[in-house]
């Protein structure tokens, strides 16, 4: 009997201090966000980019998948997510293709006890939830408040290199729905000798339409 007060006392300490736990937007930098914080995706601001886009033009494909992860831990603090894989095509020919990644790791949350809390294992090649002003970062178009989700990817055969995608969601582009996809290259990459300079899609920006 002892036993179990004490295991219903530690269970009701855990949740209380989870319940304490700060709730923080997905603009939080990563220094200001506390062990085990939850940084959530307030206004649904994710929900817009999730699915499957394509850019198809001049014999180029581009698809990207994306899925909006909730209340992922990632070893410190619980956050709303988004993760993706994508394809790039030119004339039929596969140059890279990482969409099956995705089911497999759809295959690995299903399994998972706590379906609410998915551990993120940092193996997905597009990732991340940070929300920032558009015109900060870069977008001469976007308007004074619009804001836009700055993700990475990753060329698997690449690694080294170090690539932003940068996704701004058309609010007036309904029929259907677009999106511009934006690749850059981060700074500070050191590049091996004789090492590609660029991911296999190219950099740029591409417009996008959701499937």
């Amino acid at each position: 009997m002892k036993n179990l007060f004490f295991a219903i006392l530690f269970l009701l300490l855990a949740l209380s201090c989870k319940a304490q736990s700060p709730i923080l937007s997905l603009d939080t930098y990563e220094h200001q966000i506390p062990d085990n914080a939850y940084v959530k995706d307030l206004n649904n601001e994710l929900n817009k980019f999730a699915g499957t886009w394509i850019f198809s033009q001049n014999n180029i494909t581009f698809t990207i998948t994306l899925q909006k992860q909730e209340q992922t831990f990632n070893g410190d603090y619980y956050e709303d997510y988004i993760i993706g894989e994508y394809a790039y095509l030119i004339n039929t020919l596969e140059i890279i293709n990482t969409l099956s990644s995705l089911q497999e790791a759809n295959a690995t949350n299903n399994s998972q006890t706590n379906e609410n809390i998915i551990v993120y294992l940092n193996i997905r090649n597009i990732g991340g939830r940070y929300l920032e002003n558009g015109q900060d970062s870069g977008c001469n178009d976007c308007s004074e408040n619009e804001r836009v989700l700055e993700l990475y990817l990753v060329d698997p055969d690449r690694k080294y290199l170090s690539t932003s995608l940068i996704l701004r969601y058309l609010v007036n582009e309904n029929n259907p729905e677009k999106m511009t996809a934006t690749i850059r290259a981060r700074t500070g990459v050191a590049v091996p000798i004789d090492g590609f300079t660029s991911p296999r899609v190219p950099y740029g920006t591409y417009l996008m339409e959701k499937q």
